[in-house]
């Protein structure tokens, strides 16, 4: 299965409680609400927890805030999430995108796109 990920870093201008409150309540609802216009079957957040081997180091100097995933059924839907071509995906990631500026550092937060392989179930 074709799946999304977010390496999230928080607006510098969020605390951290800012940050993990709004992203787990407002955005999960409102990602939630659009699954079916894109296609996700399955969407988690990890939140990163504070603990000493989260903080930046020489080995690993950047530290994100949390990562999301995102389960689309198939490539196509991938795509529309991407590509927004018709109006409802228009609609639905203009609101997602604008969402997110209200809490992430989107241009410091990469994604991947992947293909999901279960090893241990």
């Amino acid at each position: 299965m074709v799946k999304l990920l977010f390496f999230v870093h928080k607006r510098p201008d969020r605390s951290e409680a800012e940050f993990h409150e709004y992203w787990r309540t407002n955005h999960a609802r409102l990602i939630a609400r659009h699954a079916p216009t894109f296609g996700i079957v399955k969407y988690h957040q990890s939140h990163a927890i504070e603990d000493p081997r989260n903080k930046p180091s020489e080995a690993f100097p950047d530290r994100f805030d949390g990562v999301a995933e995102l389960w689309f059924k198939d490539r196509a839907h991938l795509e529309l999430w991407f590509d927004n071509t018709t109006p409802e995906s228009k609609a639905a990631g203009k609101e997602i995108r604008e969402d997110e500026r209200k809490f992430v550092d989107r241009g410091n937060s990469p994604f991947i796109i992947a293909e999901d392989l279960p090893v241990i179930v």
